[in-house]
């Protein structure tokens, strides 16, 4: 994790504009400026919204995401940072930019993609500096580009890193090798909770108005399950406002603080999860680490993690889903089971071994294994 001449080499991370919010693809890039942190790396994690110039003409774009900046800095405080729902590692080094960022970097230096609107910004700094650019691939981000401009963008780059073996495949589908890392959670942010025999006929899930998540689903399959089992208690969560066309036996948590969420997760038998994508999803997987049983659809994002150790259901299905959890409520053992084994994988994947294997991908981009 060191050059040759015993300076720590200096890695740039790039992300969309701050988020006020938690994100699932930030927590992850955040956990990975910490842990390489931790290693020795030098991180600084780079913020702009110009980001979103990559794609699509950027003038106009460039302008609004000067503006947004100069909004969201008015509205800071300061001492809660650009991430004031995740806990940074003080030596991180945390910048906004109205502009495209310019970091200084030199050989040997790493330049870290997190989105699909970032990779090729990545590789042009990287190669003007003799650095080396590497694209941390979280999904497949068809609602930021095109599929054929995500493709394009990625060879651009000299090493792709993928979080699920889905995504890999769709890279080497098109001539492209990837590196294999799937995500790993902090076991501590996420305690086990009772067995689930001590647990109430609750379900938990997700509810978020992009469209890949499908909303949609996720009613109609609540629904279904009040109308099979009315006993049950079904709970939901997610950044927005409560939908409106949500019934009234579901009780919603709007954005809940870190406490909040892992006394959800501990308290759930079942976690529901109806997208038709995701990259690594990470609530099935924290919901598991807190004890829960999982039935989803059947998807390649939750697949990494669970495994064979949930129950799945066609994407688009609700009908199917709602048999499912019915089922995973009713066979308490069985689902205790799969819980049990998809936890001890989760928790073999730790955040200091992943930020090794990322630095290993690093050292592969320089050309040094």
């Amino acid at each position: 994790m060191t050059e040759s001449d015993g300076r720590s080499r200096r890695v740039h991370i790039l992300l969309l504009g701050p988020s006020a919010t938690p994100v699932g693809g930030y927590k992850v890039a955040y956990e990975y400026a910490n842990a390489l942190t931790e290693a020795g790396e030098r991180v600084t994690v780079w913020h702009s919204t110009a980001f979103f110039a990559e794609m699509v003409e950027g003038s106009r774009v460039i302008k609004r995401a000067k503006a947004h900046v100069r909004s969201f800095l008015s509205r800071l405080s300061f001492r809660r940072g650009l991430a004031p729902w995740m806990t940074v590692h003080p030596a991180v080094t945390m910048r906004l930019t109205g502009g495209l960022p310019r970091p200084r970097v030199q050989a040997g230096d790493i330049v870290l993609a997190t989105a699909v609107e970032t990779v090729r910004h990545a590789a042009r700094i990287a190669r003007a500096g003799d650095a080396a650019s590497v694209a941390l691939m979280q999904h497949f981000e068809t609602w930021a580009a095109s599929g054929d401009q995500i493709i394009e963008a990625m060879r651009e780059v000299d090493v792709r890193v993928v979080i699920a073996p889905w995504l890999g495949e769709i890279l080497a589908a098109h001539g492209m090798a990837s590196v294999l890392l799937p995500n790993a959670i902090d076991a501590g942010a996420f305690p086990l909770g009772p067995p689930l025999d001590r647990r109430g006929e609750v379900v938990l899930t997700l509810l978020s108005r992009h469209s890949y998540k499908r909303p949609d689903v996720v009613i109609a399959a609540l629904q279904q399950i009040h109308e099979r089992l009315p006993s049950a208690r079904l709970v939901a969560f997610g950044q927005d406002e409560r939908p409106t066309d949500l019934a009234d036996y579901v009780q919603y948590t709007r954005d809940p603080a870190p406490p909040e969420l892992r006394s959800l997760y501990q308290q759930a038998t079942v976690y529901m999860c109806g997208s038709d994508a995701e990259g690594w999803h990470l609530p099935p997987a924290e919901a598991t680490l807190s004890g829960a049983s999982v039935v989803s659809t059947d998807i390649g994002g939750v697949r990494v993690s669970m495994e064979s150790d949930a129950l799945y259901a066609p994407t688009g299905d609700a009908a199917r889903l709602a048999e499912l959890v019915v089922v995973a409520l009713r066979q308490r053992a069985e689902s205790q089971e799969r819980a049990d084994r998809a936890r001890e994988r989760l928790v073999a994947r730790t955040l200091r071994g992943n930020a090794l294997l990322l630095s290993q991908a690093f050292d592969r981009a320089r050309g040094k294994e």
